[in-house]
């Protein structure tokens, strides 16, 4: 944590403020969510130029607690028609991601992994990637760690209960990246893609 971030926890607590408010999610800082009297004493107390750069920076600020449910809101689930199986929709995941002209980066079928490693059948379990380079590289210049969630997936997963299901990010968590307009939205565009991969996928469209 810089001397900036540090500052502004400094007088945060000085005001009786939990930390939490001036974090947006797991790892990520906010500026839109900065108390003003936060903002104010940290002007008043920095040099020129620390506050800018202070509120421009993102995750400096250690969120109190990862939990299970932040996870959960970051994905999707989408279930699968019945009679539909894990190979169809294996294939018909690539065959709409050609149709809505951006590319199935490839397929890891994870489930036939696990199968040759330990011996034993299991369940349909494979990630398919998918990518728009153009916008990817658009997403990771705005910060290296936003990296992490490229390409975009889909898991196809048979549950322990026999459902067929699609996971996926949830579109929402572009709106939480505070990206800038030109970036957000052709990344809104590549959501919209993949979930229309995701509607056709789920009734074994081509």
């Amino acid at each position: 944590m810089n001397n900036k971030m540090i500052s502004a926890l400094i007088i945060s607590a000085s005001l009786g403020l939990s930390t939490s408010a001036l974090a947006f999610g797991p790892n990520m800082f906010n500026p839109m969510n900065i108390p003003s009297e936060v903002a104010e004493a940290v002007s008043d107390a920095a040099p020129d130029g620390m506050v800018s750069n202070a509120l421009i920076r993102t995750a400096d600020i250690l969120p109190e607690e990862v939990t299970a449910d932040m996870f959960m809101d970051m994905v999707q689930v989408t279930v699968v028609d019945e009679g539909i199986t894990g190979a169809e929709v294996d294939e018909s995941i690539v065959s709409m991601a050609t149709n809505e002209n951006i590319l199935h980066v490839a397929m890891f079928p994870l489930s036939k992994q696990i199968e040759n490693v330990t011996g034993k059948p299991y369940r349909h379990l494979s990630i398919h990637n998918i990518c728009d380079a153009v916008t990817a590289a658009k997403i990771a210049d705005i910060d290296d760690r936003y990296a992490v969630i490229l390409p975009c997936r889909i898991a196809v997963v048979e549950g322990k209960d026999g459902v067929l299901r699609m996971i996926s990010m949830n579109p929402d968590v572009m709106y939480k990246m505070n990206l800038p307009k030109g970036v957000l939205d052709p990344a809104i565009e590549v959501a919209d893609k993949m979930n229309a991969i995701l509607a056709g996928a789920k009734e074994g469209a081509f």
